[in-house]
């Protein structure tokens, strides 16, 4: 008996050593064929990440869906109620956002491509009138190549010039377009399908890990699932939870002070910052856009107030509402986003902290467990 579990235990080793070495010495063709699946799968994958979302905010309204009423209708009606006031809510607050920053950033653009080049003559104007004090900022700034007509030419040129470039980086835009719409609306329509049988979903897969693995398997596998569920949901919730508190305070604070454009900066700041750490900076670059073809003094004025604010928010607010939340330390929360960011760009910081959370939390149960074996022996 004793050599038989020796003899599979080599067995299973010398499988994972191949395969192990299949995968070096193919990396290239598996990570091209993974590439091929997830091109396949992703409006799957998207539709799960759509339903993953939207069920924090369904099961919030089903727990106030007239909770204590007892008619048999009111219980079948709650499900479907809910999940479509769910998709209106997202869908609502899409919206507001689109509509109130997006046209103003664009008339921003249309406004600062119209004063920048009297600014910059004002510069040049201002460092001539000091050249005492600032002799090599002037010759630097008056050779031909800081002229804005200069300036200008470099930026027209480095836009496509041929009608064939054009056409093809268009054809591209409306083919990723297509591709991109045709995944959002079948990924919307299976998320709307997971969420409205969720509980039969997860009876089969309770019913799968019964017939195909252990029961041990199926509670470590169940464990980390928990763990990695409470994380994400934990994350998303504090997430949204401060994003709604730095945007009223921005909102706030900028009518008190008196700047422009405070619900729009302030509705896009609240946005923005659902990316940890580095989005309220963002939103706030955005800000200072707009501001600044207002009133250039207050846009510094408002770099001035979004710092303090910021001060505010990351020592008082963020800690009360994601430290309880997700448990992770803020130095592990730093470098997850650093790394998610520079692996997967905004959505890699997005995911990173969860996924570090999780993490987290595992190794240091893991750890804790073999600490307490160790002083029992």
């Amino acid at each position: 008996m004793e050599s038989k579990s020796k003899d599979t235990t080599f067995v299973k080793r010398a499988l994972l050593l191949a395969g192990l070495v299949l995968v070096i010495a193919y990396f290239g063709q598996i990570v091209q064929a993974l590439k091929t699946v997830y091109g396949i799968l992703h409006p799957l994958v998207l539709g799960f990440m759509i339903a993953y979302v939207v069920n924090i905010l369904m099961r919030f309204l089903e727990r106030h869906y007239f909770p204590k009423a007892e008619q048999s209708w009111i219980h079948k009606t709650k499900r479907p109620v809910c999940l479509l006031l769910s998709y209106v809510l997202i869908l609502l607050i899409l919206v507001a956002v689109i509509t109130l920053v997006l046209p103003k950033v664009v008339d921003t653009i249309r406004a600062l491509s119209a004063v920048l080049p009297e600014y910059w003559e004002q510069i040049r104007r201002w460092f001539g009138d000091h050249q005492e004090q600032w002799s090599f900022v002037n010759e630097w700034m008056s050779g031909d190549s800081f002229s804005w007509d200069s300036i200008s030419e470099r930026i027209q040129s480095s836009v496509p010039q041929s009608i064939g470039g054009i056409l093809t980086s268009s054809i591209s835009l409306l083919s990723g377009f297509t591709s991109g719409l045709f995944s959002l609306i079948v990924g919307l329509a299976f998320s709307a399908y997971l969420l409205a049988s969720k509980e039969r979903l997860l009876a089969q897969i309770k019913r799968l890990q019964e017939a195909f693995i252990g029961p041990e398997t199926a509670a470590r596998l169940n464990t980390v699932l928990s763990v990695a569920n409470e994380s994400f949901s934990n994350f998303i919730t504090g997430q949204c939870t401060e994003a709604v508190i730095l945007g009223a305070l921005c909102i706030l604070g900028m009518l008190i002070f008196g700047f422009p454009y405070a619900t729009s900066v302030g509705i896009f700041i609240g946005v923005t910052s659902l990316i940890p750490i580095l989005g309220a900076y963002l939103g706030a670059a955005v800000g200072v856009l707009l501001i600044f073809q207002v009133d250039p003094t207050k846009a510094l004025l408002f770099i001035v107030f979004i710092i303090v604010l910021q001060q505010l928010e990351g020592n008082l607010i963020y800690p009360r509402v994601m430290g309880t939340s997700i448990g992770l330390p803020g130095i592990w929360v730093f470098a997850a986003v650093m790394i998610g960011g520079g692996l997967g760009g905004i959505v890699g910081m997005l995911f990173s902290v969860p996924v570090a959370a999780t993490i987290y939390k595992l190794v240091r149960t893991a750890a804790n467990d073999r600490l307490r074996q160790s002083r029992s022996t």
